[in-house]
């Protein structure tokens, strides 16, 4: 004897409901989620044991030279050539005139090219420079 029960039960699983709860996840956490953004030049910063760890400032200068490639140079993660460099940078003191200026050269760039943006920030008025190092 057959029950009327019986024969309206179903043997496949429903996974729409699941797929919603799965794309409702994957938004949440693309959406909550941060990203790094990275600087315009890689750089391998030079080691240093007397290294110690400051506070971020608003000012970064990235400079990478080698014997193939002329110096480049980024501000705030933004190029820019070392002839605007000055202007570029008086603006950004004009701002934040407490603000240090942290000096990420490459550890390959030579001290001539490093001291060329030295002059320049320090002719913009900048005189809170700081280099960027790794501890090792």
């Amino acid at each position: 004897m057959e029950f009327e029960g019986r024969a309206r039960i179903h043997s496949h699983l429903d996974i729409a409901p699941l797929i919603d709860i799965v794309f409702l996840l994957l938004v949440f956490f693309m959406l909550t989620s941060t990203f790094l953004v990275p600087e315009a030049i890689e750089l391998e910063l030079p080691e240093s044991r007397s290294a110690s760890i400051t506070e971020t400032s608003p000012i970064t200068i990235a400079l990478k030279s080698s014997v193939e490639l002329p110096l480049q140079l980024t501000l705030n993660s933004k190029t820019i050539a070392l002839d605007g460099l000055r202007s570029a940078i008086e603006a950004l003191i004009a701002e934040h005139s407490d603000a240090p200026i942290i000096l990420k050269s490459d550890a390959q760039t030579s001290v001539q090219q490093l001291l060329k943006v030295m002059d320049e920030i320090r002719a913009a008025g900048g005189s809170n420079i700081a280099l960027a190092t790794l501890q090792p």
